[in-house]
């Protein structure tokens, strides 16, 4: 049976060890601050999950496995996701109302400016 190999804490100037990449104070901190700055990790609850996913079927049904696109044109797309409108760490709700790209398409959205 193998061991786990302890390492230094990854923070700068933390002497505890542990075989975690972060000690227990630091990686709580990360965490709360991971939370804190990605909506998602918040929000992306059971019904938020089922939203989404009524949302991308009732588009399937509408129609098909097509994308609308953002900023090409309307393609052939089997990855379909549910995205808001306006997004969350812009201003938007966490119960607004959602748009279906492919996952493609919502990269480039998310990537904008």
């Amino acid at each position: 049976m193998t061991r786990a190999r302890n390492r230094v804490c990854s923070e700068p100037g933390c002497p505890n060890i542990q075989p975690a990449p972060r000690c227990r104070t630091h990686q709580s901190a990360r965490d709360a601050h991971q939370r804190r700055t990605t909506p998602t990790k918040v929000t992306r609850d059971w019904i938020e999950r089922k939203r989404r996913k009524e949302a991308v079927d009732a588009h399937r049904r509408a129609h098909g496995n097509w994308c609308p696109g953002y900023r090409i044109a309307s393609h052939r797309a089997e990855d379909l996701t549910a995205d808001h409108i306006t997004p969350i760490d812009r201003g938007g709700s966490p119960r607004g109302p959602l748009a279906v790209l492919c996952r493609s398409c919502n990269s480039r959205k998310a990537a904008r400016p």
